[in-house]
């Protein structure tokens, strides 16, 4: 790599952690089978389209990356590309790509298939979800057959973090007219590790080992991948020893988990907050200071101490605690029902009538509303629970509509709801536009209508930023900003609790149970055993498939 002149901290930073690089090595005895369980069901297996019910990790066993970010040490790991440098002025980076990488149908992975998979993600028939990703690249241009070069409109620090594509197979979807809608998003030919062999709705999904991988066979014959819809289920398999990983568990479960000798918890600093989102739209919710009441009467010290034992903090905004742009000196709207009731006199709610909610003008205009959230994750229920006893106190009428996961995602969409109890996932770059942005096309997960041009202009200068100090400056600004406008309550952010079985090998207990790299555990032979799948009868079937297709939900009555 050329000598250059760095013109700040965070460019250096930049160009040091783009030399420093780790390489993965495959060690273990082969064989054997590793069974995770899981609440959350990818809603396809494509890149593309990353699933709005969460972070769809095993998409990162089949798709090969450009590089990776090591979770333990932060260096880089090449994948597809064995190395890259960055021009003179910082405004291209030449990928060198594998040779030795193949599709699962064995033609070569090539720089074709970068340029492909990038003009088609800033195709807007595509409908890829994250083209705010892609807003400073130029272009991407084919150098030689294993040679990619991007062009980027700005210098900024995320460059090396943007350019790194997942690509697909040109040779098989060039022709596709319908990309969407394509078969191959749920029966994909990848290039990773492991190779999609049988994927049962609502039940689990087959992985096997990639007998073509370039760093050769991964250690375990199959990987399953269990969906459960009850903590209940998925623990009791845990301590029966049919799962070998489980993710997202609750602390209370954790607790019992612990005395069980063979079975080992991790517990670390968590990535995603929780919150109700609220419906800008709902003329109730327009007003800031009503949303700040709303937050000041819900008790979310007391929904961490009793629904998460403590293991997490109160949330203070987009932003958590473990990022690098956490602003500290945010602190937590205090509980206070007294003058959250206040604040709502003031604006003319009062109790007309004498049964204890609150009305304006006159005795049938209540303040109500309906808050919603997904039966399959317990703790939104428990918190559902919680939020419409704490509002309920202070005079406002709460209904409460806990539904199938696929129903929830397709009216949050829609935005059939006045607040919703859901959670997002902050990545170590920070960049917040697909769920901040005023402008719909970039703001695509800005399901509560949110609008602030000096959001807009924050997460610009942010993202852009070449100097890490006034980098950090301006995320404590946004995350300030935000949470005084209180579009959301944000209620607490827990700490990521994951269980694994004492047999399972490879495995650092720092970082715990990571998905995309479960293709360098292993088992012992000894450990080694017949996995039985479930049968059809065993198969827990939701009341409705899930699916992100956007319907509107037929109309319920009051009860």
């Amino acid at each position: 790599m050329k000598r250059l002149t760095i013109i700040s901290i965070i460019v250096t930073t930049m160009l040091i952690l783009s030399c420093q690089k780790e390489q993965v090595t495959l060690i273990g005895e082969k064989g054997g089978t590793i069974v995770i369980g899981t609440f959350v069901e990818p809603a396809n297996l494509s890149p593309l389209y990353p699933s709005v019910a969460g972070l769809n990790e095993v998409v990162d066993l089949l798709f090969l990356h450009l590089h990776r970010t090591d979770p333990k040490t932060g260096k880089m790991i090449p994948e597809l590309a064995e190395s890259w440098e960055f021009s003179e002025d910082l405004r291209a980076i030449t990928y060198y790509l594998r040779k030795d990488a193949t599709w699962w149908d064995g033609k070569p992975v090539t720089a074709d298939d970068i340029v492909f998979t990038f003009n088609l993600m800033k195709n807007p028939k595509t409908g890829y979800p994250n083209l705010a990703k892609l807003r400073f690249i130029d272009r991407v241009e084919k150098v030689g057959d294993y040679q990619v070069r991007f062009f980027f409109r700005k210098v900024y620090a995320d460059e090396l973090t943007d350019s790194d594509l997942q690509p697909l197979p040109k040779h098989i979807l060039s022709k596709e007219k319908n990309i969407k809608g394509s078969q191959f998003n749920l029966k994909p030919i990848g290039n990773g590790p492991f190779k999609l062999k049988h994927w049962e709705p609502r039940s689990h999904i087959e992985l096997v080992a990639n007998d073509k991988y370039y760093l050769g066979r991964p250690p375990l014959e199959r990987i399953v991948i269990r969906f459960y819809y009850d903590p209940d289920s998925l623990t009791g398999d845990l301590e029966k020893g049919i799962l070998d990983l489980a993710q997202g568990l609750d602390p209370k479960v954790a607790k019992t988990l612990k005395r069980k000798k063979a079975i080992k918890v991790s517990s670390i600093p968590g990535r995603s907050y929780l919150y109700i989102g609220w419906n800008l739209s709902n003329s109730l919710l327009k007003d800031e200071k009503i949303r700040q009441a709303l937050t000041m009467a819900i008790d979310r010290n007391a929904i961490l101490r009793e629904i998460y034992l403590k293991e997490g903090a109160v949330s203070t905004g987009p932003i958590p605690p473990s990022s690098w742009g956490f602003n500290k000196d945010v602190k937590p709207i205090p509980y206070n029902p007294k003058k959250a009731r206040d604040i709502l006199t003031q604006a003319g709610w009062k109790n007309l009538d004498y049964d204890r909610i609150l009305e304006k003008g006159n005795a049938r205009n209540e303040f109500r509303i309906t808050i919603i959230t997904n039966r399959e994750n317990s703790d939104r229920v428990q918190i559902l629970n919680r939020v419409a006893a704490d509002l309920r106190a202070i005079g406002i009428r709460v209904r409460k509509e806990v539904v199938d996961i696929g129903t929830f995602i397709r009216r949050v969409i829609a935005r059939d709801f006045d607040g919703m109890i859901m959670g997002w996932t902050v990545t170590d770059k920070i960049d917040p536009t697909l769920y901040w942005f005023s402008d719909a096309s970039r703001g695509r997960y800005n399901f509560v209508g949110y609008k602030n041009k000096k959001v807009d202009s924050l997460i610009e200068a942010g993202i852009l930023s070449i100097n890490i100090n006034e980098a950090i400056q301006i995320w404590h600004d946004f995350q300030k900003t935000i949470y005084d406008a209180q579009p959301y309550t944000f209620l607490v952010v827990p700490n990521e609790i994951s269980a694994y079985h004492g047999r399972v090998q490879g495995l650092d207990p720092e970082v715990g149970p990571d998905i995309p790299f479960a293709y360098t555990y292993w088992l012992k032979k000894k450990d080694q055993r017949i996995v039985k799948l479930p049968t059809e009868e065993e198969i827990v079937t939701p009341e409705q498939p899930i699916t992100e297709t956007p319907t509107k939900p037929e109309k319920k009555e009051e009860k």
